[in-house]
């Protein structure tokens, strides 16, 4: 047998010197792939992140799901800035793909993280705007703990920095990410167990109804062979035929017993931490045997609470999306609001009226601050008002004397405002008195005469003007006709 040379022995002796370094550690970890998920749900469950898709196939923590989804699509969003046909393109744009857009990011809040990958075209008027947009899955990448996100090739360990090589493109969502996981906190992990032991416990009961749903046959008969056969006959035709000295007889399952009542109990104790987890509450679907308005509205004000903090997870997201596409246009910085000024807190809006009723003015800093609207779309009125305009009930007064009249009313002091505030009344000399009396010869003709003598009196100067040349007509009137007796 020949022997092998000593060359090719040494040749063939493994090469050591990567074993000395910490190079070594990091090609293992590099050949391995995937950093370790630390989420101690899914570390003693078996599965992987991905995996927890199954539990969507269940009907309540579905419903629960999306109820959560639909509440974040249906609120309210706009733009501060306002550029003209910028912002009208950035609003048409985000109105066509918003239901991809937050779904596609709000998927966060399941799985822990979700990647946005989306191709944009150029439309009729040079504008980019997007051809596609959607989640990716997620195995396909990995978020690191610096920020970056790492695209791994299928069959291969190849790394892709994937915002460095392919920037503007792909968009990462993360809920609630730390430094020792990257991959954000999956929701539906705290749901696993839950969905294990329900979907298990159903499985049971329903092989229990079919084992013992139907009541059970026994049959008293010599021929044992042919009374079970006749048996298996009934339970197909619900049919049997016997000798008379035979006996058949049913035994029932009482399903309204201890086995039962458990089951029930034990459905319902898991949908209320299904909807606990997901929602926050347990008030969607009942009202755990009573309910009030104020149960109500602590309910709806933790349904708020989720969605707000679910809008506040993606709004970075959404935004860098706007940023994308305001600088591939060469738009102007526009900032997008996801919920805001149609959620107004009715007790805030009582207050302000209450206050504004006893004369408070807010100024335009707390309108928009509080209201989420735009200077420009409202006026706030002067607080220094005409004396002469003033109807208050108590005017303000800046001094008050003794010598003035005491115990009036409200409205008599008002009165007493308005009159002190008035001109002084001119009325007509004796001159035009004598003058309009000797060419008036009825009180309808010195009507007429006063009318072109004061052509722009009111209606007090003319009233008091009449009655004073009435009175001076009847006086001379009277004098004219003692002196002709």
């Amino acid at each position: 047998m020949a022997k092998v040379s000593k060359t090719k022995a040494e040749k063939a002796k493994p090469k050591s010197a990567g074993l000395l370094t910490e190079v070594a550690v990091e090609n293992l970890a590099f050949a391995m792939g995937r950093s370790a998920d630390i989420d101690e749900v899914l570390k003693q469950a078996g599965v992987s992140r991905q995996r927890l898709s199954v539990l969507l196939f269940d009907d309540e923590i579905s419903q629960a799901m999306e109820t959560r989804l639909d509440a974040v699509l249906n609120a309210p969003w706009r733009f501060i800035e306002d550029q003209g046909e910028q912002t009208v393109f950035l609003k048409e744009l985000f109105t066509r793909w918003q239901f991809e857009i937050v779904s596609s990011a709000w998927d966060a809040c399941p799985y822990g993280y979700s990647v946005m990958e989306i191709n944009y075209k150029v439309d009729e008027n040079n504008y980019f705007t997007i051809a596609e947009i959607g989640a990716k899955p997620m195995e396909w990448f990995e978020p690191k703990s610096n920020g970056s996100l790492i695209f791994r090739k299928p069959q291969s360990s190849v790394e892709i920095d994937v915002f460095k090589t392919y920037p503007l493109k792909f968009f990462l969502t993360r809920r609630k990410p730390t430094y020792k996981q990257p991959y954000g906190d999956p929701l539906l992990s705290k749901l696993y167990w839950v969905w294990f032991f329900k979907t298990n416990s159903t499985k049971f009961w329903v092989k229990f109804l079919e084992r013992f749903g139907s009541p059970l046959l026994l049959g008293k008969s010599k021929d044992t062979e042919e009374m079970t056969r006749a048996l298996l006959s009934a339970h197909a035709q619900s049919v049997i035929a016997v000798d008379p000295s035979d006996d058949v007889q049913t035994v029932g399952t009482n399903f309204s017993g201890a086995g039962s009542t458990a089951f029930e109990a034990f459905d319902l104790v898991m949908t209320k931490r299904v909807q606990k987890v997901v929602l926050g509450q347990t008030l969607t679907s009942g009202n755990d045997g009573g309910g009030s308005r104020a149960l109500g509205e602590v309910h709806e004000n933790v349904r708020m609470d989720k969605r707000n903090s679910d809008l506040r997870m993606i709004t970075p997201v959404v935004q860098d999306i706007i940023n994308a596409i305001c600088l591939l246009n060469g738009f102007e910085k526009h900032t997008i609001i996801l919920g805001g000024e149609q959620d107004l807190n009715v007790k805030v809006v009582e207050r302000d009226l209450k206050l504004k009723d006893l004369g408070v003015q807010f100024n335009e800093t707390y309108i928009t601050e509080t209201y989420g609207i735009k200077p420009e779309h409202f006026k706030v009125e002067s607080t220094v008002l005409d004396q002469s305009k003033q109807f208050s009930a108590l005017p303000k007064r800046a001094f008050s004397f003794k010598a003035t009249t005491n115990k009036l009313s409200a409205a008599q002091q008002e009165v007493e405002e308005l009159t002190d505030g008035q001109g002084e009344l001119q009325l007509l000399t004796n001159e035009q008195i004598k003058q309009l009396t000797a060419e008036s010869e009825t009180p309808e003709a010195l009507a007429f005469n006063l009318m072109q003598l004061l052509p722009g009196a009111t209606q007090s100067q003319f009233t008091a003007n009449l009655d004073q040349a009435l009175f001076a007509a009847d006086v001379l009137g009277y004098m004219t006709s003692s002196k002709g007796e």
